[in-house]
């Protein structure tokens, strides 16, 4: 099938007095670039960005990794065809049995996809590595389905991309003592380890750099402003105000990175310095803006400034990304890159444990990795000192711990179903608000078919009480949002959803609705006095209509946020990073709400909501294919027996590594599997929920590991792209190349039999011919 969307809107309002005024898409060109608007085709381009952005922002919740790319082929350099799609009714036809003409409609598009990619093998290449920086051969073969037809030429294209000269192996395929594939092999691509390691490389010479000093005074002007800071917001603030190039700040979700980016500002612009903000989100944005004090615009927003030559970096430009986790290899690359053209100093600040980027790569983590970094550890969100330290178990890849912390105290609450568990949220949820209605909260789920239902659970409860008025009469108005129908009314908590100027607001940030008339309503933005206190806004839902109810949010978009309590609700999808975000949003209580039916037991859960979601990087690869030698540069940090058992190395150490990350880990897991294939059903759960513990316990101690590596670590030292590499996998690629050969050679001979069989049989008729 041919996955696609179509998106439909309006371009008018319907008023007393008919259509309202031509909107701006409908406008002609001339008309639009007399006043200084965007042409109907920037328009498109600017929408069909937006739904990548939702639709990537929504597979990435679902916990799919594919993304969609708005650009068309063209764009993006590629050759390749999109495949046609039927249609509905061509779809309708076949299924009710009638004959369609499906090779007429994108058989010839499938062939010339295959030649091409005979041809041109590095163009699946390209359709991949949009999405991740490392993949497997299952992820070639899903890419090459969408383009191509037929079995032989699936064969014949495949093995053309295995055999393609920009395809480097980063890990062969392993096998158990049984023959069975116990890992398959690693793959990525020239042009993206280049993009991985130019960064670092980028990096590390600007780490180098010794031209953003701030002098002494300043720092100590800007810190005595700030009693209130710790002995590690100070040591941070001291490393981002060396002389650096790049600085990078990881701290854990509630350790004062807002407060600490505040002192730090102040001493560059006490020094002199231009200091911007950027983030990937506007809501992220907007919490750099207010907490910090620096003015901020997404990335988006810079590179259409860039693209158009406004607003370049120059050396005096203090440039700070903030949720840097979230970024992808090349954007990452592309920002670090123009600090460095600039002469600019950039800054990183983020949490590689919190939510993970939604295209390809891993890069904030690689950077630390490369340049090393300040950490702030000392978590000061929470109030009780158990929470805090809850939070660093959760920050540590201890999930486990960090949830046994909250269940000791009550805190982690098993309903018999979800549909149990959400009413439990509401109850609580209400009495809250009713007991303390000057406190702020976040109701918090995955799914945001869940955020649905407790959004109207919630409001229903509140009408109900009589805490909300319902019914026209009493006010209610019902508008036509983005996601459909919904009713609003004094009181009524809100969302927006895009990010707006003129409004003046952000994706995702959240008010308390004032009023209400027909086709308009007016919200009060939640601000530093608590829900509700912020400034007004008045809403046009004919020419905005990104607005939902606000009670609860999805874990994505509550990243950076801070509350008085959270309430989350556990569902399967949810892995360590997000678990991480939920349970550290809040200052004085947070509770977690599971379903028997998806959760047995704690046990269950913890086992759960500890899966990695981690993505990878080239570089996660360089030690074990031999590229740190080459490169200077070492990520696949590996922890010995000896080290497991005991507290992380000394700074000076430089944790020792042999190589049983790889095989006896994935030794027990294989074992493991065997056991589970003969086991019974709950048997077989037990299992499945202790080797996902076992694995996180591990990947515990070997994040500890990392830490204390990376910290000890001063900028890698690189020359140049690994041209070694894909020697190591020349026998491999001679062979695949032939094979591909084969094929095409009797693809040839087959056609050519074709054309002549009926030649063949006019000149030798049969007996009696």
């Amino acid at each position: 099938r041919n996955h696609h969307a179509h998106l439909m809107m309006t371009t008018r309002a319907v008023t007393a007095d008919g259509l309202s005024d031509k909107t701006a898409i409908e406008r002609e060109n001339k008309w639009l670039l007399a006043r200084d608007l965007p042409s109907s085709q920037a328009q498109l381009r600017d929408i069909r960005q937006r739904w990548e952005q939702m639709a990537n922002e929504h597979l990435a919740r679902a916990g799919l990794e594919i993304r969609i790319d708005h650009r068309s082929h063209m764009e993006r350099g590629l050759e390749i065809e999109p495949s046609d799609h039927l249609g509905v009714h061509a779809t309708q036809m076949e299924r009710s049995g009638q004959v369609v003409a499906r090779a007429r409609i994108d058989g010839e598009t499938a062939r010339r996809n295959a030649e091409l990619i005979r041809e041109k093998p590095e163009q699946v290449l390209s359709v991949i590595t949009g999405e991740k920086s490392v993949f497997d051969r299952r992820d070639v073969a899903r890419a090459l389905h969408r383009a191509i037809d037929g079995a032989e030429a699936f064969q014949a294209a495949f093995a053309s991309v295995m055999a393609s000269p920009a395809l480097v192996e980063l890990q062969g395929e392993r096998r158990g003592a049984d023959g069975r594939i116990v890992e398959a092999a690693r793959y990525s691509t020239r042009e993206m380890v280049e993009v991985e390691c130019g960064m670092v490389l980028s990096a590390a010479r600007l780490s180098e750099a010794r031209e953003h000093g701030v002098a002494e005074r300043h720092v100590e002007a800007s810190l005595a402003a700030r009693p209130f800071l710790s002995a590690e917001q100070h040591e941070a603030v001291r490393c981002l105000t060396g002389g650096e190039g790049i600085s990078v700040v990881v701290g854990l979700a509630g350790a004062g990175k807002s407060t600490m980016l505040s002192a730090a500002r102040d001493a560059w612009e006490r020094a002199g310095y231009s200091v911007h903000g950027a983030a990937l989100s506007g809501k992220a944005a907007e919490g750099l803006e207010q907490s910090s004090g620096i003015a901020s615009r997404t990335l988006a927003s810079w590179e259409a400034g860039w693209s158009a030559g406004r607003g370049e970096l120059g050396k005096g430009d203090v440039f700070v990304i903030d949720e840097a986790g979230m970024v992808s290899s090349r954007q990452l690359a592309s920002f670090i890159g123009a600090a460095e053209k600039a002469g600019a100093k950039i800054v990183l600040v983020g949490d590689p444990e919190q939510l993970q980027p939604i295209q390809a790569g891993a890069a904030f983590r690689a950077v630390a990795e490369g340049v090393g970094f300040a950490e702030l550890a000392q978590v000061r969100r929470q109030a009780e000192g158990w929470q805090r330290q809850a939070s660093q178990e959760f920050a540590r890849h201890r999930t486990q711990d960090g949830l046994a912390a909250y269940a000791d105290r009550g805190a982690v609450r098993f309903a018999e179903t979800r549909d149990e568990a959400i009413d439990a949220i509401v109850r609580d949820v209400g009495r809250d608000m009713r007991e303390r209605p000057d406190g702020s909260r976040l109701v918090l789920a995955h799914r945001r078919v869940d955020v649905r239902e407790l959004n109207a659970a919630i409001r229903e409860a509140r009408q109900v009480a009589g805490e909300l008025a319902r019914g026209e009469d009493a006010g209610e108005r019902r508008f036509m949002t983005n996601d459909g129908e919904r009713a609003f009314v004094a009181g009524d908590r809100v969302i927006f959803l895009e990010n707006n100027r003129e409004l003046g607001v952000k994706n995702g940030m959240l008010g308390v609705v004032s009023e209400v008339s027909e086709g308009r309503l007016s919200a009060r933005l939640d601000g530093a006095e608590g829900p509700g206190r912020g400034r007004e806004v008045g809403v046009s839902l004919a020419e905005y209509a990104a607005i939902d109810h606000g009670y609860a949010t999805t874990i994505h978009k509550s990243q950076g946020a801070t509350v008085d309590r959270a309430y989350v609700l556990a569902s399967e999808g949810m892995d360590r990073h997000l678990s991480y975000v939920a349970m550290t949003r809040h200052r004085e209580e947070a509770r977690l709400y599971a379903g028997r039916d998806q959760f047995a037991d704690l046990r269950a859960l913890s086992a759960r909501l500890s899966r990695s979601g981690a993505k990878e990087t080239t570089l996660d690869y360089a030690e074990r294919r031999g590229l740190a030698a080459e490169f200077g540069v070492r990520s696949d940090i590996e922890v010995s027996r000896e080290a497991q058992g005991r507290a992380p190395a000394a700074d000076g150490d430089r944790a020792v590594a042999v190589r049983e990350r790889g095989d006896g880990r994935r030794g027990d897991s294989q074992a493991r599997e065997h056991d589970v294939e003969g086991a019974s059903p709950s048997a077989r759960t037990r299992l499945e929920d202790d080797t996902a513990a076992a694995v996180a316990r591990q990947q515990a101690l070997i994040h500890e590991a990392k830490l204390a590596f990376y910290k000890s670590q001063g900028a890698a030292k690189a020359r140049e792209a690994f041209q070694q590499a894909e020697a190591r996998r020349g026998e491999e690629a001679a062979r695949l190349r032939a094979e591909a050969e084969r094929q095409q050679e009797r693809q040839r001979q087959e056609e050519v039999d074709r054309e002549q069989a009926p030649r063949q049989h006019f000149r030798s008729p049969g007996p009696g011919g």
